[in-house]
């Protein structure tokens, strides 16, 4: 256990298993294996039995092709403006900004008619994609099956969409909404980490 406190630890990279350490903050469980979702070092605390692995203060630059995790925070014209806090498995240590546009969604953007952008993302919604373009704008790619939304809140009540057929559903108020969801919808974000 000690070789893993004295290096660097990478995304997804296995850790431990249930048995000998409660996973802690910086990673996720998966059939009994604890994974690192960040780049960092491990952490132990022995009187709790939890591992934890503390981000290390890494400078990422956007590239195309990166995958990403971000926030939409609000429309202009014909973008919507995402605020970006995970790159290729690493949470930054501050955001960027990128944006969605007609181009981000590819053939996708033809299976919903009018509403422009706000048909595939609403304010508040958390997506994953990739980077198309970083030449004056951060542009997201968010057209194939696992990109897009991956948590989405209603607009009307604030509360956690879930599933229902091919849409979304608020289990509060009843609200039925639509988006371009990622076939990780609902998924941990830690666990959606490491995926990026």
């Amino acid at each position: 256990m000690n070789s893993l406190q004295d290096r660097l630890i990478l995304v997804g990279e296995p850790l431990a298993t249930l048995e000998e350490f409660f996973p802690g903050e910086g990673t996720f469980e998966e059939n009994g294996t604890i994974y690192s979702s960040t780049v960092g070092r491990v952490l132990i605390d022995k009187d709790k039995r939890e591992l934890r692995v503390i981000p290390a203060k890494t400078l990422i630059t956007p590239k195309p092709g990166f995958r990403v995790i971000g926030s939409i925070t609000g429309f202009s014209s014909h973008y919507a403006n995402v605020e970006i806090f995970c790159m290729n498995g690493v949470k930054l240590s501050h955001e960027y900004t990128g944006i969605i546009g007609r181009e981000s969604l590819g053939k996708a953007y033809l299976r919903f008619r009018g509403g422009g952008l706000r048909a595939y993302v609403s304010e508040n919604d958390i997506v994953y994609g990739s980077i198309i373009s970083t030449t004056n704008v951060i542009l997201l790619d968010i057209s194939y099956k696992e990109y897009g939304v991956v948590k989405a809140y209603c607009k009307f009540c604030g509360n956690a969409l879930v599933m229902s057929g091919k849409g979304l559903l608020c289990p509060v108020c009843r609200t039925r909404e639509r988006r371009k969801i990622s076939i990780f919808y609902g998924e941990p974000i830690e666990k959606l980490v490491a995926k990026a």
